[in-house]
Parts: C-alpha cells; structure tokens; sequence
C-alpha cells in the first residue's frame, strides 16, 4: 500500500467515524499542523458527501484553518513559526512572498501542491493587512476546492460502473470549468483593485 492510499484510508475513517464534522476538523488540522495535502482532504471529502457539500465545507474550513496560521504568526513571530514550519519551510514562503509580492496568497491558493500552510503562516510575518490576506485567500480557494471536490466525487462513482467515456468527458468539463473560474477570479480580483499590503 501506498502512502496516498494508506492517508486516505485514515482520513475516509475520521470522516467515516465523525461525517461532516470529520471532514471540517480534518480540514483544519491540515492546514495548521498535520503534514497532510489539503488536496488529499478535499477528495476524502468529496467522495464522500459529493462535490457541493464537500465545496462548501472545504472552503469554509480551508479559510478558518488559514485564518489561524496567519494568528499564529502574527502573534508568535519567527522564531515560533520556525518551529513550526522548519527552517526549508519558512524559507520556501519568505521567498514566494519576494517572487509574488502582493499576488503571493492568492497564488498559492491557485497552484496546486504549494504548501498554502507554509504562505498563510508566511503572510502573517509580513505587514499584510488580515482583510487583503482572507480576500485572497477566499478567492483563490474557490477552483481548488471545486475541482479537488469533483475529483473525490468522481473518483468515488468508478469508472468501472461510469463507463471508461464518460469519466472522461466528466474530468475533461470539470477542467474547463476551473479554467473559467481561475479566469474569472483572476479578473474580479484585478477590477476590485485590492490591494495586497506587504
């Protein structure tokens, strides 16, 4: 068994066990201190409840579990954060925040597999005010929990009993659709002009 398979099988018993309350603790420790992909969480979470409930929780958790890395920071300082995040860790976020300035969480959120614990615990030692950095967060969470959610979803009706083509078709649309809200987040984003305070 593999590492993925064996994390899922552990995060599908705390859902399993716990339901939705599960899933949002599970969550929330991921963001804060478990060395646990939130993708991960977010397809336990799907195959689950379903892409809609699983979206919904996902983002609310998400953002709370961010919102307590940034607290965490900007009251602990760098010394607690090192402890925290290791030494690479905290390097890897002060150097995303030189790369992308004031675009840095909102990026993160975009990108998959960038550790988002890492920037929100990053952005917290910066002089970002806390309504830029939930902003951020908030919308750039959305294609990231949708997709992660529909792939749970999708993964958790098989192929087998889907057929090979429309799982394809499904995976092909859901791709598109996360095309067109990164595009759309991109674009609100820019035209409310928020401004991201380093």
């Amino acid at each position: 068994m593999s590492f993925i398979e064996g994390l899922m099988q552990f995060l599908n018993s705390i859902i399993g066990s716990y339901g939705i309350l599960g899933f949002f603790i599970s969550m929330i420790l991921q963001a804060v201190v478990a060395p646990i992909p939130g993708e991960v969480v977010m397809m336990a979470g799907g195959a689950m409840f379903g892409f809609l409930v699983a979206s919904i929780v996902g983002e609310i958790a998400g953002c709370i579990g961010a919102t307590l890395c940034f607290f965490i920071s900007r009251k602990g300082g760098r010394s607690l954060v090192m402890r925290i995040l290791s030494k690479k860790g905290l390097d890897f976020a002060d150097n995303w925040f030189k790369k992308y300035g004031l675009w840095a969480v909102f990026f993160a959120r975009l990108i998959p597999l960038i550790p988002v614990d890492a920037v929100s615990y990053g952005a917290g030692l910066t002089a970002m005010s806390f309504k830029s950095f939930i902003i951020a967060t908030l919308v750039g969470m959305l294609p990231r929990v949708f997709f992660y959610s529909y792939l749970g979803e999708l993964a958790a009706k098989h192929v087998e009993t889907m057929g090979i083509e429309k799982a394809y078709l499904d995976a092909l649309l859901i791709l598109i659709l996360a095309a067109i809200v990164i595009l759309a987040c991109i674009y609100l984003f820019k035209k409310t002009h928020v401004k991201l305070k380093e």
